[in-house]
C-alpha cells in the first residue's frame, strides 16, 4: 500500500511497522507523551510574535495535520494540544528547563530502549524523520483508542497490513 500524506490507514501503518510489539508500544505509550510536553516546554519559551510561541506554531501545524487526516480523532487531539498549551502557559506544572531537558532526554533513552530490546528494529525517525515526530502522539491515541474498542475495522486492518508487509 502506497504512503500518501493524509491517508490516515498509510500513515498509521508507517509508525505501525515500527511498533508492533506490545512492550515497546507501552513505552513509547508513556513516553511519547512525556517527549510531547518536555520539548513543548522548552520550545515556548522562544516567542514568535507577542504571546504566540514556537509551542503555538507546532501546535497549529501538528493539529492541523491530525484534523485533515481523520476529523474526530483530530479534534480530540486538537484538544488535548490545546490543553497541554494552557497546561503550559499557566505553569500547571512547573518545571525548570533542566527538568524538561532531563524528562526529554529519559523519554528518548527509553524509546530507544524499546526499539532495541523489544522491537528489535531501528527506529521510525531514522527512515523519516519529520514524518515520525509528527504521527507519533497521533499514533499512541489512535494506540489508547484501540484499546478502548473504538475503530475496531481499522485497529484489523493495520495488524494485517503489517502481517502481510
Amino acid at each position: 500500500m502506497p504512503s500518501t500524506l493524509l491517508d490516515l490507514r498509510s500513515q498509521l501503518l508507517f509508525y505501525k511497522k515500527y511498533h508492533h510489539e506490545q512492550v515497546n508500544v507501552a513505552i513509547h505509550s508513556v513516553f511519547v507523551p512525556t517527549i510531547l510536553f518536555s520539548s513543548a516546554s522548552m520550545l515556548h519559551r522562544v516567542v514568535l510574535y507577542k504571546d504566540y510561541t514556537l509551542t503555538s506554531l507546532l501546535t497549529t501545524c501538528y493539529a492541523s495535520f491530525y484534523l485533515l487526516l481523520n476529523l474526530p480523532v483530530g479534534l480530540l487531539a486538537t484538544g488535548l494540544l490545546i490543553l497541554m498549551n494552557v497546561a503550559i502557559d499557566s505553569h500547571w506544572v512547573p518545571l525548570t528547563f533542566n527538568q524538561e531537558l532531563i524528562l526529554f532526554t529519559i523519554g528518548w533513552v527509553c524509546q530507544f530502549i524499546g526499539h532495541g530490546v523489544f522491537e528489535k528494529r531501528r527506529p521510525a525517525l531514522l527512515d523519516n524523520l519529520v514524518q515520525s515526530l509528527v504521527l507519533a502522539p497521533y499514533f499512541i491515541l489512535f494506540e489508547l483508542l484501540f484499546r478502548l474498542g473504538f475503530m475496531p475495522g481499522l485497529k484489523q486492518q493495520l495488524e494485517a497490513d503489517v502481517r502481510d508487509s
